[in-house]
């Protein structure tokens, strides 16, 4: 892995300001399906910003005979537990539909088929939880309220099968991790090709990214996930130096975002991905955009830079970190 790109303007720009809490970042990625051994991605077209993805495919199915198959969306799983007091990434507030999925196939759109599993330490729950009329999923707040409505004997009950925790303060904690994917039945005909197009908005970290982010363990972290090398790091240390002394009050730090897009996914279809163009957005010409990517990279907008890839087999994600000024508030 190596940087390809750090890119950054001087100018300040106003911004919202984050919420005091961080939250997280949970990656999704492209469409998936069992390995099939004439169905080929020649093309994918992977458009990726802190707001949104989307993505262009064009299959070939190479064999002789039309197949017929199931293919699946995965949303990125969710550990209710720990994201029942912590602060999530960027999210819809419904379920299961909670990442706005939305697809079409040869330019008609589909609707996808949802799946939603509780799995507790690799056992299947989801009967229990849903016997217990409890949510599969903590995004959009519901499964908060229906455990604290929850009579005692029925919460013990769900304990003592350990889908429920206690503790001694007698506060309940979920103990399960919600699986959701979207699938539909694709027919793949002989010798043609089939259009595939989908995009959602993807589960986005926001935090707080400050001189100290670049130093020890959290200095080491930036530089494995995302290779900020010595030049971008003298260039956020200006940044965070001019707000600390133009804007005191508002803190010796920027505003992050850190977005994850599954791309190693891409190799359960037959071969490599034969063209792959990558466009990323960091949405304003004023942030800093940051990632670790083998390959080249044009800039081709004010917000905008691309790469393209022939006969790709991905062997890592794609973690994207988007760096901006905070306004004074």
């Amino acid at each position: 892995m190596k940087l390809f790109c750090t890119l950054a303007a001087f100018a300040v720009v106003a911004t919202p300001a984050l919420a005091d809490d961080s939250s997280a970042m949970l990656g999704a990625g492209g469409i998936v399906l069992t390995r099939q051994a004439d169905i080929r991605m020649a093309v994918e077209d992977l458009r990726l910003s802190p707001k949104a993805v989307n993505v262009h495919y064009e299959f070939i199915n190479d064999g002789k005979s039309d197949v017929d198959t199931i293919v699946a969306f995965p949303l990125p799983d969710i550990d209710v537990q720990e994201f029942y007091y912590e602060p999530l990434g960027t999210t819809t507030d419904h379920t299961p539909n909670f990442m706005d999925f939305k697809l079409t196939v040869d330019g008609k759109p589909v609707d996808a088929t949802a799946e939603e599993r509780a799995v507790k330490d690799g056992r299947d729950v989801t009967a229990q939880v849903k016997a217990a009329g409890l949510p599969i999923n903590i995004i959009g707040g519901e499964l908060v309220k229906k455990l604290d409505a929850m009579p005692a004997a029925q919460r013990k009950a769900l304990a003592a099968q350990g889908i429920l925790e206690i503790d001694d303060g007698n506060e309940v904690h979920p103990h399960w991790i919600a699986q959701t994917k979207f699938w539909w039945k694709q027919h793949f005909p002989a010798g043609k090709t089939v259009t595939i197009e989908h995009r959602y908005q993807p589960v986005t970290g926001q935090t707080f990214f400050g001189a100290y982010s670049m130093q020890g363990e959290q200095g080491a972290y930036y530089d494995k996930n995302f290779c900020l090398d010595a030049p971008t790091k003298a260039t956020l240390r200006a940044r965070i130096a001019a707000v600390t002394k133009k804007h005191a009050d508002s803190g010796d730090y920027l505003a992050q975002y850190t977005t994850e897009f599954v791309l190693k996914t891409a190799n359960n279809w037959k071969g490599p991905i034969g063209r792959f163009h990558l466009t990323l957005d960091k949405l304003k010409p004023d942030n800093v955009l940051s990632l670790c990517w083998n390959g080249d990279l044009r800039k081709t907008g004010a917000t905008t830079f691309e790469a393209t890839r022939d006969n790709f087999a991905p062997s890592s994600d794609v973690k994207l970190l988007v760096l901006e000024t905070p306004s004074p508030q």
